[in-house]
């Protein structure tokens, strides 16, 4: 079990760093980062809390990988990217 648990966990940063690699393309776009938030057990990659497309990306990803077996994730005092002003995403 636990090895299909890390599995998860690696497709889910995985599809994470694509889905925010292949953004779009304005001039304005910030580049993804790389890392991920202390205390969310790496799960959390860094980018949503700078960027607003990253936070659609992971919230994507994880919708996902969701099933009946995998265990939350731990968002800690993740303090999500917001933008006033970004034209609504589909999730």
């Amino acid at each position: 079990m636990k090895k299909s648990h890390a599995r998860g966990l690696v497709a889910t940063a995985a599809t994470v760093g694509l889905l925010a690699a292949c953004g779009g393309g304005g001039d304005d776009a910030v580049p993804p980062s790389s890392g991920f938030v202390a205390g969310t057990d790496n799960m959390v990659p860094i980018g949503v809390e700078q960027n607003i497309a990253d936070v659609v990306a992971f919230a994507k990803a994880q919708i996902a990988a969701t099933s009946d077996t995998t265990d939350p994730v731990l968002l800690a005092d993740v303090k999500l990217a917001t933008d006033d002003t970004a034209e609504p995403a589909d999730i």
